[in-house]
């Protein structure tokens, strides 16, 4: 399954350019952020702020499945993998952000495979901003608690305006099926000051392959040698802070 994703900033020319690249691409789902205008019909999804859009465009349309439309962010299931598309306006309070942020990890806590796709306009040098903002931190910490690995590599600009350059737009995955996703940061033209970003996902069930059993571990006691132990705890160091004398413990022992 083809995932494209891309801001299209309300506009009709990126838009027409975006159905284009679908057909030529084979693209199955767009997850768009600020769409020029919505579809009718099962196969569109948005969210209460109508700025992000689950879009199944391909010849044969994913069924779309367990819709969930909130302010930032849509979701919904489609062969087998849960797909968000994600949109935070910079013209967000931190608190909002926040709260936005904090109600898409909610929602995905438990929902794997997932994709969780859009424009978060937040800086972080974890994929490639030259500072880490205070978005960004909220986005690392509220995303920690999920089991998603980021795909975006390397240092690219996802948009770019009047000279100036940002890493906005990214692409999580559940890290049990990110060795199965090609991600591709796309140089085509789309009409927009976004890059198209394309990604494949293997919609086959992943098998997960057994554990090995964990080793044995055990310790003999009658190999313990008492006066030696009973020596070296004696220089055990009562004095200084917790850190100088926990490090003494560990020396001794």
């Amino acid at each position: 399954m083809i995932v494209v994703q891309l801001n299209l900033n309300h506009c009709a020319a990126a838009h027409d350019l975006l159905s284009q690249s679908i057909r030529e691409r084979g693209v199955d789902v767009a997850a768009i952020s600020e769409p020029y205008k919505v579809g009718p019909g099962p196969h569109w999804a948005v969210d209460s702020s109508g700025k992000a859009a689950l879009w199944s465009c391909g010849n044969t349309p994913k069924r779309m499945a367990d819709v969930r439309s909130e302010r930032g962010f849509v979701r919904a299931k489609m062969a087998g993998w849960w797909m968000y598309s994600v949109y935070l306006a910079p013209s967000m309070s931190l608190a909002e952000f926040g709260d936005a942020v904090d109600r898409l990890v909610s929602d995905a806590r438990g929902h794997t495979p997932s994709l969780i796709a859009g424009d978060f306009n937040a800086w972080a040098e974890e994929w490639g901003s030259s500072i880490t903002n205070a978005g960004g931190r909220t986005l690392l910490e509220a995303f920690s608690a999920l089991d998603v690995t980021l795909l975006n590599t390397g240092a690219q600009p996802t948009f770019s305006r009047a000279g100036a350059s940002s890493v906005i737009d990214l692409t999580f995955v559940s890290c049990s099926r990110a060795s199965q996703c090609t991600w591709v940061l796309s140089d085509a033209y789309t009409g927009s000051d976004h890059a198209a970003i394309l990604t494949a996902l293997d919609t086959r069930r992943a098998h997960p392959t057994p554990l090995p059993p964990p080793a044995r571990r055990g310790y003999k006691a009658d190999t313990l040698d008492i006066q030696s132990f009973a020596e070296h705890m004696q220089r055990l160091e009562a004095n200084g802070c917790a850190e100088q004398m926990a490090e003494s413990a560990m020396n001794q022992l």
